[in-house]
């Protein structure tokens, strides 16, 4: 482990019965690793993305309520990697990134599209190629970038999230195991 770093463990994902899209981040920030739950740092859009979307409830509502709304939708929330070595919450300090199993996943559930929070499309390709399906890379949901600065940016790339959505609405109900394989990508 390189000094200053420290080797951390993700976060289970959140798996519907019926996965119609995969919503993948990087790595849980502090805050998230600290709550365990997915985008908990308040100034993360996250779940006001998912509720300007109509896709979860209030972004203040309890995170039960807001699991249950997402996985009713047939939505699930992972990240790429499971264990990352890492100082702080940044994407740019992640070293030595070991991915989660989203083939295994897809070789249980079958096919569901693939949504990047933020424009991971080098990162997906570099782990996941092997996969048949191209990846909807949309503005990740950050703080840190611009496009959570004015009125119109985030109009924008709201936009750009509920597009993705509706697609994962009328998306295909996946085949495969989904008891067995739910089962076991949620004991991960």
């Amino acid at each position: 482990m390189s000094r200053g770093r420290l080797a951390r463990s993700g976060l289970a994902p959140i798996l519907p019965r019926s996965l119609r899209a995969l919503i993948l981040g990087s790595f849980p920030s502090e805050a998230s690793l600290a709550a365990g739950q997915y985008y908990a740092h308040p100034q993360n859009w996250f779940w006001r993305v998912l509720e300007a979307c109509g896709v979860a409830p209030s972004a203040t509502a309890p995170y039960r309520s807001r699991v249950r709304a997402v996985k009713a939708n047939g939505i699930g929330i992972w990240d790429l990697y499971g264990e990352v070595e890492r100082k702080g919450s940044g994407d740019d300090q992640i070293r030595n990134a070991v991915p989660n199993d989203i083939a295994g996943l897809w070789e249980e559930r079958g096919a569901f599209l693939v949504l990047l929070n933020g424009r991971r499309r080098a990162e997906w390709r570099r782990y996941f190629k092997a996969l048949p399906v191209e990846p909807i890379a949309l503005p990740s949901t950050s703080p840190r970038p611009l496009h959570w600065n004015t009125p119109s940016s985030q109009a924008a790339a709201i936009e750009e999230w509920r597009e993705a959505l509706e697609r994962a609405a009328t998306a295909l109900t996946p085949r495969g195991k989904r008891g067995r394989g739910r089962a076991r990508a949620e004991a991960r």
